[in-house]
């Protein structure tokens, strides 16, 4: 798992770095700091250029015309898993994390240094923990436009275009439409999913009804898709 620190006190930010690079080697925790800035542009870039889960440690206030919540917004716009702590000087601001509808994971006071280091630790673990038990499973995908990370548990069922190599990815949220094989696709993803059909790929958690007759699922959000009655794991 990646980690980016946006924060422009250069001193600070490295005492930051500090905590988590001495967690990292301490605990065996499997993730690496890929990007300290004091730039904005530079977070973005790498949110428009990434889609893997990322930890990311914004300041607030920055020395720049955006904000971290600038920053944890665009976040948000692909990325739902990704876990964001805020780190400021400013505690009146935290209630701006709803009112953004950010899903921040933390929202530490910088004023306080043996605070600060162990709310870092504990949200690492915390994290960790989360990744340990498949909660932050997620499908990496591309179309023309965007990287998406998309949770497997939000994935409702996935289809395939009849003569194209395009597939539809319908989630909680919507849909996406992006180039793949569904064979391809299928090997990323684990045990809640079934291939239903040649041309579906269900998530087993999010079925309502199954109506034998007609041989279609009704799945959570609206969702409607056919299945094979061969797909014994469905009828049975």
């Amino acid at each position: 798992m990646n980690i980016v620190i946006c924060e422009d006190d250069i001193q600070f930010c490295n005492y930051i770095k500090s905590i988590l690079e001495k967690y990292i080697v301490n605990n065996h925790f499997n993730s690496k700091i890929v990007l300290t800035t004091s730039n904005p542009d530079n977070v973005i870039n790498y949110i428009h250029n990434n889609s893997e889960i990322t930890i990311y440690y914004l300041d607030i206030k920055l020395q720049n015309n955006k904000s971290g919540f600038d920053i944890a917004s665009i976040i948000r716009e692909n990325d739902y898993m990704s876990p964001i702590i805020f780190i400021t000087n400013y505690e009146e601001m935290m209630s701006l994390t709803y009112e953004y509808k950010l899903e921040a994971l933390d929202f530490i006071i910088k004023n306080n240094l043996a605070s600060l280091r162990q709310r870092i630790c504990e949200n690492l673990k915390y994290i960790e923990t989360r990744q340990q038990k498949g909660y932050m499973k997620c499908l990496n995908i591309k179309n023309k436009q965007k990287n998406f990370s998309v949770p497997f548990d939000k994935i409702c069922y996935i289809e395939s275009i009849k003569s194209t190599h395009k597939l539809i990815l319908y989630y909680d949220n919507g849909m996406i439409t992006f180039y793949a094989l569904l064979k391809d696709i299928e090997k990323e993803l684990d045990s809640r999913f079934i291939r239903c059909h040649k041309s579906i790929i269900v998530n087993k958690n999010k079925i309502v009804n199954i109506d034998k007759k007609k041989h279609t699922i009704e799945l959570s959000h609206n969702y409607h898709c056919i299945y094979s009655p061969r797909c014994k794991e469905i009828i049975k």
